[in-house]
C-alpha cells in the first residue's frame, strides 16, 4: 500500500480517534453535542461523515505544493482530477465533491483531549476555509483544453491538528472504496495505531471506539455485519477479520 506523499500527511490520529467524522456515509446534522471516547471528546456543528473524510484525505494525499500563509494558515495546490481518481475508479462526480466541500466549509469542530487540556488548550475551528481556482493549469485529455488546479486553504482546526497531532501517511484509495462508512471508520481508527494489541482488537471494542461510548446493541449488530461485507476491501487496507469477525488484526501481507 502506498504510504502518502512528501508534501502533507494523509491524516492525523485524533481525526479518527475522537469521532470527528460520523461512522457512516450518510451523516446526520449534528448540533454540537459532545461525543466521548477514551481519547478525548469532540463536538461538531454541521454534517461530517466518512465521505467527507475521503475528500479531506484525498486533498492531502494528492497535494503537489504547500504554502504557509502569513496568518498561520496553510494553502495546498491540488489537481482536482487526481482527487476524483483517488476517490473512485470511475471518476467521482465533481458536483458531489463540491457538495462535500460545502459541508466541510460550514462545519465547526471542537476537540478536547487530555494532552490539550493539560496545556489549558483545545482545538476550535473549521477544516476547509476555501477552494478556489489556481492560475496554474494542466492539459485536459477529455476536452483537449486546459483545466485549472485548485488552491485549497485549510481551516485552522486542521492546521492545528497537523501541527500538534500524530501525522499519518497512507493511501486513502482503498478506504474510499469500502462499501460501508463504519468499515471506513474502523479502518481509519486501526491505522492510528502503530502496533496491534495482543491477539488483535475485539470487534465490538473498535465499533464502540468509532461510534463513541453510547452505541446501541442494534448498531453493534449492524456494524459486525457490515464489517463482514467489507472483509475483502479491508484486506486491501491491510486489516483482517478473524475468528468469525469477533476480532480484527492487521494483515501480515498488507
Amino acid at each position: 500500500m502506498k504510504t502518502g506523499n512528501r508534501v502533507t500527511p494523509t491524516s492525523t490520529a485524533l481525526q479518527a480517534r475522537v469521532v470527528l467524522y460520523q461512522p457512516t456515509q450518510r451523516p446526520r446534522e449534528r448540533q454540537g453535542d459532545w461525543v466521548e471516547t477514551k481519547f478525548g471528546r469532540c463536538r461538531v456543528a454541521g454534517r461530517l461523515g466518512q465521505r467527507h473524510a475521503d475528500v479531506v484525505e484525498a486533498l492531502m494525499y494528492v497535494s503537489e505544493r504547500k504554502r504557509e500563509v502569513s496568518d498561520g494558515g496553510i494553502e495546498l495546490l491540488v489537481d482536482p482530477a487526481k482527487v476524483r481518481r483517488t476517490l473512485s475508479d470511475h471518476n467521482y462526480s465533481l458536483s458531489r465533491i463540491q457538495a462535500l466541500l460545502r459541508d466541510l466549509r460550514s462545519a465547526t469542530v471542537e476537540i478536547i483531549t487530555p494532552e490539550l487540556e493539560g496545556s489549558g488548550d483545545r482545538i476550535i475551528g473549521g477544516l476547509i476555509d476555501h477552494v478556489i481556482p489556481s492560475p496554474k493549469t494542466r492539459h485536459n485529455p477529455l476536452t483537449g483544453g486546459q483545466r485549472n488546479l485548485w488552491r485549497v486553504r485549510l481551516g485552522i482546526a486542521l492546521v492545528m491538528l497537523l501541527e500538534r497531532d500524530l501525522n499519518l501517511y497512507y493511501s486513502p484509495e482503498p478506504i474510499a472504496r469500502l462499501q460501508h462508512g463504519v468499515s471506513q471508520a474502523v479502518a481509519r481508527h486501526v491505522l492510528t495505531h502503530q502496533h496491534d494489541p495482543s491477539g488483535g482488537w475485539h470487534t465490538d471494542t473498535l465499533l464502540r471506539a468509532v461510534y463513541g461510548q453510547d452505541i446501541t446493541s442494534m448498531a453493534l449488530r449492524n456494524g459486525r455485519r457490515r464489517l463482514k461485507e467489507d472483509a475483502e476491501g479491508l484486506m486491501k487496507v491491510g486489516i483482517e477479520l478473524c475468528e468469525t469477525a469477533k476480532r480484527v488484526i492487521r494483515a501480515t501481507a498488507a
